[in-house]
This record gives C-alpha cells, structure tokens and sequence, in this order.
C-alpha cells in the first residue's frame, strides 16, 4: 500500500440538481411518491388531555431481584418427577 494521501471525495453542496431527488424539506413529486421529508412527518405534539393508561418504565422500576424470584416460583411450573427404577434384587447362588 502507498503512503500517499488519498483525495478527499467531491460532495456536491446541493445534490438535487443532479439526482433530480426532490428537496430534502419533503414536497411530494411523482418520481418520488414515496419521500417522507420534513412536512411529511407529523408535528410531534401529544394533546394537552392525553393521559396514558399504563407505565411500563414504572413496572421496570417496581422489579428487583426479589419481586423476579417470586414471580419466577409461582410460574415455574415443573412436571412431576419419576421415581427411579428398582434394581433387580440380586439373584442367589444357586444351591449345589
């Protein structure tokens, strides 16, 4: 391999002349019909009367090691074992 710099790349400032993509802030055109620029994407705001019904993050916060345990006990559920099989009672010697 060379030590010699390698060239910066040419970025053109404003592509869209020469990609013919539409602009970046979101107008609709037929070649594209599919971009979502930024007039495209909603407002971001949540109504002042919104109320969430429920709150993961304070279920996140309620679990510690012992509440997991507990929970992992009354949901274990393990079926019953097998008791192990007999040996055979060892066998006499047979008597002359």
């Amino acid at each position: 391999m060379s030590d010699a710099p390698k060239p910066k790349p040419f970025i053109l400032p404003n592509r869209q002349h020469v990609t013919k993509e539409p602009d970046p802030g979101g107008r609709w055109s037929a070649q594209f019909p599919e971009m979502i620029g930024y007039t495209s994407q909603g407002g971001g705001k949540v109504p002042a009367d919104f109320g969430w019904n429920t709150n993961p993050k304070q279920w996140q916060e309620e679990l510690t090691p012992q509440t997991l345990a507990e929970r992992f006990e009354e949901l274990r559920v393990l079926p019953p074992k097998k008791e192990a099989p007999a040996l055979p009672a060892p066998a006499s010697p047979a008597k002359p």
